[in-house]
């Protein structure tokens, strides 16, 4: 693998956290403020239900 391909693969990595983190605060944010489960609040910002497991296990 080029280091250019090395270094798309890390900034597409770096993103995918960010956004997954972003998304794990806005659950938080959506239970402590709106008093909502975990699944409701994935729910109300569109997580698909397969990827619920995975955002259960960040909170």
């Amino acid at each position: 693998m080029t280091l250019a391909l090395e270094i798309e693969k890390e900034k597409k990595l770096s993103l995918e956290k960010g956004e997954m983190e972003g998304r794990v605060k806005s659950i938080k944010s959506l239970m402590e403020n709106m008093k909502l489960s975990a699944e409701a609040a994935m729910e109300a910002i569109g997580i698909p239900k397969e990827d619920f497991s995975k955002y259960i296990t960040m909170l």
